[in-house]
């Protein structure tokens, strides 16, 4: 015989990994100053950590993020080869870049935010992201800076 288990829509489900879970202000502050890659991948952890309940939604955001980028590059380029963008209009156009991975950044923030609470609200505990931070911060400005990676992977990764 099989029982019906009540389950609330919005409740998470912490995973193993939730001893390694955060706030989600700290992945975000590492989208900002470590660059997309470092930032979203360390997104889509917490996603699993916390056992998020819109953990799909979440991964859709990440997966915008990422095609958002290569395809605003394309549109650049393009405009730079028909002629429409040229010289400041281009670092003007190339601003795209930072609202579109702040504004995907900021609504992965607000999706896992309700998780969070709802974990600190029970009584779980978020770890302090600072070391995570300052070692993206470190890794980014180090290891990827330095890197020449090509001008696909870097647009979508710094």
């Amino acid at each position: 015989m099989t029982v019906a288990r009540y389950r609330i829509p919005d409740e998470p489900r912490p995973s193993g990994l939730i001893r390694y879970a955060v706030d989600p202000m700290w992945p975000l502050l590492a989208l900002m100053l470590g660059g997309n890659g470092i930032g979203l991948a360390w997104f889509g952890f917490n996603s699993h950590a916390l056992g998020s309940a819109t953990s799909r939604r979440e991964w859709v955001y990440i997966a915008s993020s990422l095609l958002g980028c290569v395809l605003l590059m394309l549109a650049i380029r393009f405009g730079v080869h028909r002629g429409w963008l040229e010289g400041s209009m281009v670092a003007y156009a190339a601003l795209a870049y930072a609202a579109l991975k702040l504004s995907i950044g900021y609504a992965l923030y607000t999706s896992q935010s309700r998780s969070a609470e709802i974990i600190n609200h029970f009584g779980g505990r978020l770890r302090n992201g600072a070391v995570g931070l300052l070692l993206c911060f470190i890794v980014a400005r180090s290891v990827l800076d330095p890197l020449a990676l090509p001008g696909l992977l870097s647009v979508v990764l710094k």
